[in-house]
């Protein structure tokens, strides 16, 4: 039998046009999954419109980094709670942000979805996991179907930053036996 893999950094990236509803999830998730290591600087979401007719136009995104390392067999969970709060949010009948959750390890960013692909793995019913970004040669590596604003230089470092904080709480908490 295999080791079980490490505990990973749960990431959830906002999509939204305006910071109320961005910041009320964020409340509502950290009330659930506990505090946040890092909340990112607006990023200007311009790659595609395909979120318009639903969330209006000036969509930002946002990276919210949570501390507690979690086991990655919770993403689907993580998933649920995430549409949960979507829906708590919206208004009559229009999602007012989007969550994407994730799992940052030293080798790559697995974020779930409820969209079926080929190159998705089922994770619950109607959850599936996507290696989006892999790590090697020292950056995060983009897939053929990983979405341009994660296949971007500004995310990439971003998660660049997180891996090294992940590392050094994984290797802080491996040493003292899950206390940091």
């Amino acid at each position: 039998m295999s080791a079980a893999p490490p505990p990973a950094r749960l990431l959830v990236s906002l999509l939204s046009g305006s910071q109320e509803p961005c910041c009320r999830a964020v409340q509502a998730l950290v009330a659930r999954m506990g505090p946040l290591i890092w909340w990112s600087q607006p990023l200007p979401f311009t790659w595609t419109d395909y979120y318009e007719p639903e969330m209006g136009a000036g969509l930002v995104r946002r990276l919210a980094a949570f501390q507690r390392l979690v086991e990655p067999q919770g993403l689907a969970g993580v998933k649920g709670l995430c549409q949960e709060v979507e829906a708590g949010l919206s208004h009559e009948g229009r999602r007012r942000v989007n969550l994407d959750p994730g799992l940052l390890s030293k080798d790559s960013l697995v974020l779930a979805t409820h969209k079926y692909s080929g190159h998705r793995l089922a994770l619950a019913p109607g959850v599936y996991g996507e290696v989006t970004l892999y790590f090697a040669g020292g950056q995060y590596r983009p897939l053929p179907w990983t979405y341009p604003d994660y296949a971007g230089q500004e995310m990439r470092g971003l998660l660049l930053v997180l891996r090294r904080r992940y590392l050094w709480q994984l290797s802080q908490e491996r040493r003292t036996g899950g206390v940091v």
